[in-house]
């Protein structure tokens, strides 16, 4: 009779180890899915509109770059920013564009240079329209959808 327990105890660790392996390797497998998946989604740039390069410096987005933007987009110099713009005419907290109420605003941080919409400088918080060029220091961006 102890040898039949000692066999069972034996039969007993051998399955809990084969199911702890299973669920490991299933686990590894829905991790090793899950991380694929993000990065075919982090290759596309993601956004609820875009803003095209048009105009550009050495050191900033290049001529034809789409950059993302979200609902509320912080653009300067400084890298804290969710658009970075390497240029020296640009302010560290240059311009911060929103949208709002199915529209999108632009609105001056108090830049050195101003900011511009289509030439004209923003004097106060201005709507945006799909093909509007916004200028950033030297660099100028259209806004596309």
């Amino acid at each position: 009779m102890e040898l039949t327990f000692v066999v069972l105890l034996w039969g007993v660790r051998i399955a809990f180890l084969v199911v702890l392996y299973l669920f490991v390797i299933r686990a590894f497998a829905a991790l090793q899915r899950s991380l694929g998946s993000e990065t075919q989604i982090a290759a596309r740039p993601r956004g609820i509109a875009f803003l095209v390069v048009q105009r550009s410096v050495r050191g900033a987005p290049r001529v034809g770059d789409r950059l993302p933007l979200r609902a509320v987009n912080a653009i300067g110099r400084d890298a804290g920013n969710d658009l970075v713009i390497n240029d020296e005419a640009a302010s560290a907290r240059h311009a911060l564009v929103e949208f709002t109420d199915g529209e999108w605003w632009v609105e001056d941080g108090g830049s050195t240079n101003g900011t511009l919409v289509n030439g004209e400088t923003v004097r106060s918080r201005e709507r945006l329209q799909y093909g509007d060029e916004l200028g950033i220091g030297r660099v100028a961006l259209r806004l596309e959808q």
